[in-house]
């Protein structure tokens, strides 16, 4: 009996939060004992599209700009997980098998990649504004048509604000499992250690992202009681070069903080993290039982 392959994946073109979810789901199977293997794209990662071992659970093997930003922070936040990257998942589920033996997969972003063979398909729509316009690139904002949401066999609700299905996605969620979650911030990490949520109330703060939301992002540090005195934004996956931050670290001043996200903390040289803040993100289910709804 083979492990099983969860994938996650949505049909819009970035920010539902897939790498948070691919996260949380991973460390739930971590801390129930099995080997996971992530399978990820790799996109823009200077290593390219072959298939490339990122970390093995134990040794991180390459970092950015060679490594791609998002199964970088995969194998930075899951220690004991294995994160594979390459254009053909199937290559990277069989080295997978043949050096790791993995009790299971996940499939990073791989709702559009039906190539591969998978158990269970979880599609995540942005709970304010799940289908966009309705039509796929360059027409709209989408990979694929919404009708593509009767291939799913769960669908994420994330950054929901309350456990009612948008009028807009009703009809593409009939007799499927849904579930609602919420991006949580619960700390923000320093270069030496953790601040709380409420030490950036009345801060004079500089953001800065390379992420599909960036407006999202500074809203939420705004929510905070963050005073947003100057950003700068990148577009999604920009590689941080030592001149870009530079200029970040001019264009903040005297700003109490500069924070950035999970994501891009990961891409700036390490000699220039010490004046960085990221917040750290949990997923919180607004309705029980998705796991129950896997086959693991």
């Amino acid at each position: 009996m083979h492990p099983p392959i969860i994938s996650v994946g949505n049909i819009a073109m970035g920010g539902t939060g897939k790498t948070p979810f691919t996260i949380h789901l991973a460390r739930h199977y971590i801390a129930k004992g099995e080997r996971v293997a992530i399978l990820s794209l790799g996109y823009r990662g200077g290593i390219g599209y072959g298939t490339n071992v990122i970390s093995d659970g134990k040794t991180i093997f390459h970092t950015p700009p060679i490594a791609a930003d998002e199964p970088y922070m995969m194998a930075t936040a899951l220690p004991g997980a294995i994160v594979i990257t390459g254009k053909d998942r199937t290559s990277s589920y069989n080295l997978a098998m043949q050096e790791y033996s993995p009790t299971i997969f996940l499939l990073d972003d791989g709702f559009q990649h039906r190539k591969m063979r998978r158990d269970v398909d979880i599609v995540l729509l942005d709970h304010k504004r799940p289908i966009s316009t309705g039509f796929p690139a360059p027409f709209g904002y989408l990979r694929e048509f919404p009708s593509a949401l009767n291939r799913a066999d769960i669908i994420v609700f994330t950054r929901a604000t309350s456990t009612d299905i948008p009028k807009e996605a009703l009809k593409y969620c009939k007799d499927k499992p849904v579930f609602f979650c919420q991006n949580e911030y619960t700390h923000f990490i320093t270069d030496t250690g953790v601040l709380s949520l409420s030490d950036i109330l009345d801060k004079r703060v500089f953001v800065i992202s390379a992420i599909a939301k960036h407006d999202q992002f500074k809203e939420q540090l705004i929510a905070l009681g963050a005073n947003v005195v100057g950003e700068r934004r990148y577009r999604d996956h920009h590689p941080y070069s030592t001149a870009d931050v530079e200029r970040v670290i001019k264009e903040a001043g005297s700003a109490d903080y500069i924070v950035t996200t999970e994501k891009d903390i990961v891409k700036i040289p390490i000699e220039y993290r010490k004046r960085f803040i990221y917040p750290e993100l949990s997923i919180k289910f607004l309705n029980d039982g998705i796991f129950e709804m896997i086959p693991k």
